[in-house]
């Protein structure tokens, strides 16, 4: 199938794009958000161990050649804004992630709408999500029913209730590592807690999340904080939740973590994942870290738009939402 056709056959699911983006900002002016902009090329990566930046070569007019990254997440550069004084902020803007598939729901080139609120934490973000989709449901008609309840799930009751598993007992590696073994999944002997856990809840609980609808899953375990502060409460999790629809993953929020040495500690931590996993090292954006000393509290959230349209529209291949996906381009 050529590009037009490819445009033609999804042109009314295109035009629904449009507006469903065009809720998105209108959701988020009714909340008194400043929309921001962010440079798509950065200095700095991010340091996540499973993600892939891509690299750009630019050009100074003395032909001095300046190593860049497309962002993966425009969140270094929003926590620096907060940190310079602002608030409420969201930004819809496209991102990019290299070694992604081509279809089913990745593409490399995604859009993102990630939101602050400041002086708050990420309960208040779960009613935004909430309140974001029954908005953009009920304005283009769908069935916005099927939108209007989340069920919220701490991870340890998910173990629980679906394998059988107190995740309090298994929340250190070694005893992680065990349940691996137990469960016959040979682990490795140097595997990371948080690849140990992937091998269970991707094998035998998130294909479970597909049957449960709309669902909040929060409380991650404190080795898989990533930017997120522990919980006050049980410090052995972390305030980290994400948003999955019909088993898709849509989101991935933080109440967020402040301390520029914890802070620094977790990207060091990950510099050292990424080499054992032979990938590239990228130096720490130090101006980040400096700028959590002045960062308020705050909580913020990365959602992926093309997934969100996929779901409001029924579509279970995220090439049918984009005009021109990678796999039409290259496949």
């Amino acid at each position: 199938m050529n590009h037009v056709m490819h445009i033609a056959k999804n042109k009314e699911r295109l035009e629904l794009r449009s507006q469903i983006t065009r809720l998105i900002r209108e959701f988020f002016w009714s909340k008194d958000f400043l929309e921001v902009e962010t440079p798509i090329i950065v200095k700095y990566p991010g340091q996540e161990p499973n993600l892939a930046p891509m690299k750009i070569g630019i050009s100074d007019e003395q032909q001095q050649i300046f190593q860049g990254y497309l962002h993966t997440s425009p969140e270094y550069t929003m926590k620096k804004m907060l940190a310079a004084g602002m608030t409420n902020i969201f930004s819809l803007c496209k991102t990019f992630r290299d070694q992604e598939s081509f279809g089913g729901t990745h593409n490399p080139e995604f859009t993102m709408i990630e939101w602050y609120r400041t002086s708050c934490d990420m309960f208040t973000l779960m009613e935004d999500v909430e309140n974001l989709f029954m908005f953009v449901a009920e304005k283009i008609e769908v069935k916005s029913k099927k939108f209007v309840k989340f069920k919220r799930i701490h991870m340890r009751d998910l173990w629980k209730e679906i394998i059988g598993v107190n995740l309090d007992d298994y929340l250190n590696r070694e005893k992680m590592y065990e349940l691996c073994v137990q469960k016959t999944y040979n682990p490795k002997e140097d595997e990371s807690y948080e690849e140990l856990f992937y091998r269970i809840f991707l094998n035998e609980i998130e294909p479970k999340l597909e049957d449960m609808g709309n669902t909040i899953l929060h409380h991650y375990p404190s080795q898989m904080a990533a930017l997120s502060r522990l919980s006050n409460e049980d410090p052995r999790y972390a305030e980290r939740f994400e948003v999955y629809i019909d088993g898709i993953e849509i989101a991935n929020a933080f109440s967020e973590l402040t301390d520029k040495q914890e802070q620094l500690r977790r990207l060091q931590d990950e510099q050292s994942e990424r080499k054992r996993f032979g990938k590239d090292v990228y130096d720490i954006d130090m101006e980040f870290i400096d700028a959590l000393e002045t960062m308020p509290d705050s909580a913020g959230i990365a959602l992926g738009v093309d997934r969100m349209v996929q779901v409001l529209l029924g579509c279970k291949n995220i090439d049918d939402v984009l005009s021109l996906p990678m796999s039409k381009m290259f496949g």
